[in-house]
């Protein structure tokens, strides 16, 4: 708790100058900053999943040591600063990773059955490599042998794409953020543009198996088997459909910030029309509470707040990187979902309402993924306000 008051201090006095261009919104997060906090230390507390900690390790890089995050300063180089935060749950992720690869994988007595949840983690352990030089090895062991597992030990579907889970053939919209990311970050970090190509490639090749013409646009169904040629889960998730436009997003970013983007400006262009459509899609779908609904097709209606907060920061990075794509109606839908879903934080510092991560048809009452996307969503705010998009 004392380590997240020191970063909301910390983050509340560097703030202050650059917001001053946009003091009314600028007062408006500096208001709210305490909850940020609450929703953080919630967080921290109910992970227990090897993609619960790769996101919670995201959602504090950008939190709290934004300038090493792919959307920052120094995303792939040191700047002589220590982001413990960050660390400190790529060292767990480490210490948990099994002996094909994958990491935060042994939890109790069993690991979980996902070919690429562990990679969601790959980006933090891979950002030790090069800001903690006492153990650069171990980090970069670590990051190796979680990229081994993704490009030569994971199945592949039929198309060339990584398999979401070991023991079948699947396309899930949530690997979107899971695996792809890391990838394209390790490319990034070793200057291989090979890498940087697959991870693109990944992201079309879900995109290919899960698109769907919904009621109100393209958007992504959750779950489809290759083994069978069939959907699992056809419906259009909110959820779902924010992982894969907060992966993309990851993917693109990280291109562009190489010295590769220009040779790769046409698969920058194709994720942030990949991301226009979602976005576009589900904010179509707000529901009365300015949220979006758990389901669009084939489950049910009722408004997440885990969903909305992801969305809303894709909206928020989105505005800031590539305006000439996404205009003020994008940051204006953002805080009007932002509000919303500030409004309904509970006294624990928990998002609600939110869909229970394990069972996608009801409504649930904790999740770490719920609590990172309000996380990311107050970093993508913060860092919207400083640029003035």
């Amino acid at each position: 708790m004392r380590q997240t008051r020191l970063a909301v201090g910390v983050w509340s006095f560097l703030c202050l100058g650059a917001y001053a261009a946009q003091s009314s919104d600028a007062s408006l997060y500096q208001s709210e900053l305490y909850v940020a906090g609450n929703i953080q230390s919630a967080m921290l507390a109910s992970i227990r999943t090897s993609w619960e900690q790769g996101t919670a390790a995201g959602a504090m890089l950008e939190f709290n040591d934004p300038e090493y995050s792919v959307f920052g300063s120094s995303p792939f180089v040191s700047d002589g600063k220590f982001p413990l935060s960050t660390l400190q749950l790529a060292y767990s992720a480490v210490i948990r990773q099994s002996s094909d690869g994958r990491l935060s994988q042994e939890i109790g007595d069993a690991q979980d059955g996902a070919a690429l949840d562990g990679a969601s983690a790959g980006s933090a352990v891979l950002l030790g490599s090069f800001t903690d030089a006492s153990r650069h090895n171990y980090w970069l062991n670590a990051a190796n042998a979680q990229l081994n597992f993704l490009l030569n030990v994971a199945p592949r579907t039929s198309t060339g794409a990584i398999s979401h889970r070991t023991d079948s053939r699947q396309y899930w919209a949530d690997g979107v953020y899971m695996g792809f990311p890391f990838i394209a970050y390790f490319g990034a970090v070793t200057n291989n543009a090979t890498l940087l190509q697959i991870a693109y490639d990944q992201c079309r090749l879900y995109r290919d198996a899960l698109i769907l013409d919904g009621p109100t646009g393209k958007l992504w169904g959750h779950i489809y088997s290759d083994d069978t040629k069939a959907w699992i889960d056809k419906g259009i998730w909110g959820t779902g459909n924010a992982w894969a436009a907060l992966g993309m997003l990851r993917v693109a970013v990280t291109i562009q910030k190489t010295e590769h983007s220009s040779e790769m400006a046409s698969q920058v262009a194709d994720l942030t029309t990949w991301i226009k459509e979602i976005l576009d899609g589900e904010f179509a779908a707000l529901t009365s509470d300015n949220l979006v609904p758990d389901y669009i097709t084939g489950g049910p209606l009722f408004p997440d707040a885990a969903s909305s907060a992801a969305l809303a920061s894709v909206a928020y990075r989105a505005a800031q990187l590539f305006p000439q794509q996404f205009g003020t109606h994008y940051t204006d839908v953002a805080a009007t979902i932002r509000d919303a879903v500030v409004g309904n934080i509970t006294n624990l510092g928990t998002l609600q309402p939110i869909v229970d991560p394990l069972n996608w048809n009801q409504t649930g009452l904790l999740s770490t993924e719920s609590q990172a996307f309000g996380l990311m969503m107050f970093s993508a705010w913060r860092d919207c306000i400083q640029m003035g998009a």
